[in-house]
């Protein structure tokens, strides 16, 4: 599975995150838990079955669709990989668990907003330009603008609107 189905040699492999062969271990993995929660979903009332089975068809187009860029591309391993920060990745976690401890009372907008640009800060290593800055900030605004509407609009799924607002 290194050796790439129909890779050019101006197109370069993509850079596994360790091994070669563990890159293909996630994908197969969501293939696997959206199937999973598609047979789950057969029991549901059509309505209820909305939200379970629409995301778990994205996680398995998705998984398909990384699998193939994995084939078509090769993976070439790297065996000396970055570790990264560990602070980083703590800050990273922390600052996702006080998003979901503060979504009731803050509401999904502007929870979502503010852990946004939160993990923005967080997880930006170059130097932050005025481009760079409103880049990302208006790239925040529309993803959590479309999760809004994907869920509260087209899924209906209740989000918390917060106890600030009521």
């Amino acid at each position: 599975m290194t050796k790439a189905l129909f890779r050019s040699k101006a197109q370069p492999g993509i850079q596994a995150a360790c091994s070669s062969h563990s890159e293909f271990v996630m994908p197969t993995v969501f293939i696997a838990i959206g199937g999973i929660c598609l047979l789950q979903s057969q029991g549901m009332s059509q309505l209820g079955a909305t939200f379970p089975v629409t995301i778990a068809i994205v996680t398995i187009v998705s998984g398909g669709l990384r699998l193939g860029q994995l084939m078509i591309r090769g993976v070439a391993s790297n065996t000396e990989r970055d570790r990264g920060s560990t602070p980083r990745r703590i800050l990273l976690v922390l600052a996702m668990t006080v998003w979901a401890f503060i979504m009731p009372w803050a509401g999904f907008l502007l929870a979502g907003l503010a852990s946004f640009v939160t993990l923005m800060m967080i997880a930006q290593y170059k130097p932050w330009t005025p481009r760079r800055l409103i880049g990302h900030l208006i790239s925040g605004i529309l993803l959590v603008a479309f999760f809004y509407g994907l869920f509260a609009l087209l899924l209906n799924v209740p989000l918390p609107v917060g106890r600030w607002w009521t």
